[in-house]
């Protein structure tokens, strides 16, 4: 099966830098074809996804993978979810199955019985399934107005950590976010959307002075912490890592999967487009003092409007 051009996705276009949740619809034409009606975007840059995973997963796999009060039945409503979108959106590549109660998943020869664990802080299953997708996935639960994330698996973080969000509400998990307070104001109610309403699809995007994926804030064993942290545009270098979010509710179950894909335009494209550029430079201007300390951008700002700027 041959495999498409990653997606594209420019979500800083606007000239302005937003913090809200800018939900729209599930399947929203954005110019990349079938690529936007699908939850899982499998594409030639697979394999680096895979191989970032791995890496992640050998270091040390309770930094990354996570599990909270994730019962029996919202671990099998989000098993089944994935195995059918899989097929549903590849079916050239995946087959679904049953055996007895418990999804089979089928692809190129090799064959997953994907049963729920048991256990409320871990699931083989799901670890499995997060493996074979490029994208990041939590899990979040909503039970008597209370809601909790219930799982992670995020091998792509932009600065955050499983260890940190795991177990925590909604509007825990976002009041570090400068100028989130009007947004986690309504937390109920958006919460209320995800497990209910949508699906929904959402970006957002940041500097980087690397392509890396996986930039946790704790480096692995034997990394320099400076070099880890990236974010160091006196090189001259930069890329805009963007976060295309699929918001998909399980309201038989009270919860939510959100995915997470990250992209990357490199510095080179946006400097040679006027229509990228310049929208980039008003965005990155209209942020607030804080909101450039928290996207990591604050420290080398002036080089960073120098690169742009010319």
């Amino acid at each position: 099966m041959s495999l498409p051009p990653p997606a594209r996705y420019t979500p800083w276009i606007k000239g302005v830098y937003e913090v809200a949740p800018a939900l729209r619809p599930f399947g929203t034409d954005y110019g990349n074809g079938e690529a936007d009606r699908r939850v899982f975007q499998l594409d030639t840059e697979l394999e680096r996804y895979e191989a970032n995973k791995r890496a992640c997963l050998r270091e040390r796999r309770s930094k990354y993978v996570r599990a909270f009060r994730l019962s029996s039945e919202v671990e099998r409503a989000t098993i089944d979810l994935i195995v059918t979108r899989l097929s549903t959106e590849y079916p050239e590549r995946f087959t679904a199955d049953w055996e007895g109660d418990v999804r089979v998943l089928e692809s190129e020869g090799r064959r997953w019985v994907l049963p729920t664990s048991r256990r409320e802080d871990e699931s083989p299953a799901l670890d499995l399934l997060g493996r074979l997708v490029p994208e990041d996935f939590a899990v979040v639960r909503t039970l008597d107005s209370v809601d909790w994330v219930a799982y992670l698996h995020l091998c792509s973080p932009g600065h955050w950590a499983a260890e940190e969000k795991i177990g925590r509400s909604f509007f825990d998990v976002h009041v570090p976010i400068p100028g989130f307070e009007r947004v986690n104001a309504a937390s109920a109610g958006l919460v209320d959307a995800m497990v209910n309403k949508g699906p929904f699809v959402r970006f957002v995007w940041a500097l980087e002075s690397d392509d890396r994926l996986n930039h946790h804030p704790e480096p692995p064993p034997g990394e320099d912490p400076v070099e880890w942290d990236g974010r160091n545009f006196s090189q001259g270098r930069f890329w805009v890592r963007t976060e295309r979010q699929v918001i998909w509710g399980m309201p038989e179950v009270g919860a939510s999967l959100f995915t997470i894909r990250i992209g990357f335009i490199p510095g080179e494209e946006v400097l040679d487009k006027p229509e990228l550029r310049q929208p980039l430079i008003d965005g990155l201007r209209s942020m607030s003092p804080e909101s450039r300390r928290y996207k990591g951008v604050e420290r080398e700002f002036d080089a960073l409007m120098r690169i742009l700027e010319g």
